[in-house]
């Protein structure tokens, strides 16, 4: 494996119920390299195997078959997991905990000793500082969309994994995250993150993947295309899925 590599995917494959009548092929022998230094995109239609591949790469679930490392190591490995952060789709909720403890409790996890510059320089990144005192429950969707990117942040790490970040952010805020993650690029962080803003993806990704049906359809280099490739590339896929459709009728 090459050290310019952050993520190395070699043949994978994943079947849900594989014992039964009805079984689910969510990621058909994919395979894919994320480049050190790069933000990568991943994108696809519903149900095409992004947040499948996703947890398979973290560690959450367990592949039938193929390979992956990271950071030249397998993911589950303590080394590994000290060097790369994630944030989820869901958001965690609570009257009592706010802010400063939640935020505390991930730096403590991560071996942070003294996180509170750490917190307050990504508070301020994305003009949060006003919630540390606040619970969790009284913040917006939006606001605790951007508590839980804050959290991946957390102790600088090598390697970042988003599941729809720009989920529930006004323009402000996303235009804060893209900001922020391309000065992040420059210190030579790595990013995957699965969107269906294809937009944003658009204007910050290097390359993006293109996963549907569990396979990997599409893999673009971003400077070699023009603005709105990946809207008539859906676009192509949504007028090929409805004629195979009618077909089949």
């Amino acid at each position: 494996m090459s050290d310019n590599i952050s993520i190395s995917i070699k043949n994978v494959s994943k079947t849900y119920k594989a014992r039964t009548k009805f079984p689910t092929r969510a990621i058909r022998d994919l395979s894919a390299d994320i480049k050190q230094g790069e933000i990568t995109g991943l994108i696809g239609p519903n149900g095409a195997g992004k947040t499948t591949l996703m947890n398979i790469i973290l560690g959450f679930l367990k592949a039938d078959s193929g390979e992956i490392k990271i950071l030249n190591d397998y993911a589950d490995s303590i080394n590994v997991r000290k060097r790369i952060a994630y944030q989820a789709d869901l958001q965690y909720i609570s009257r009592t905990v706010k802010v400063s403890s939640y935020l505390k409790l991930h730096s403590n996890l991560i071996g942070i000793k003294n996180p509170s510059e750490n917190i307050r320089y990504l508070l301020e990144s994305f003009h949060m500082t006003s919630t540390y005192n606040k619970s969790l429950q009284s913040l917006s969707r939006g606001m605790r969309q951007k508590i839980e990117i804050v959290q991946a942040f957390l102790g600088f790490p090598e390697l970042v994994l988003f599941d729809e970040p720009t989920a529930f952010l006004d323009p402000p805020s996303v235009f804060e995250l893209r900001d922020f993650l391309l000065n992040k690029k420059k210190e030579g962080i790595t990013v995957l993150f699965s969107s269906h803003n294809l937009t944003e993806v658009e204007k910050i990704c290097d390359r993006v993947l293109f996963i549907n049906e569990g396979t990997l359809s599409g893999d673009y280099v971003m400077e070699t295309y023009e603005a709105g490739f990946l809207e008539d590339a859906f676009r192509k896929f949504r007028d090929d899925r409805t004629s195979t459709e009618r077909l089949e009728l």
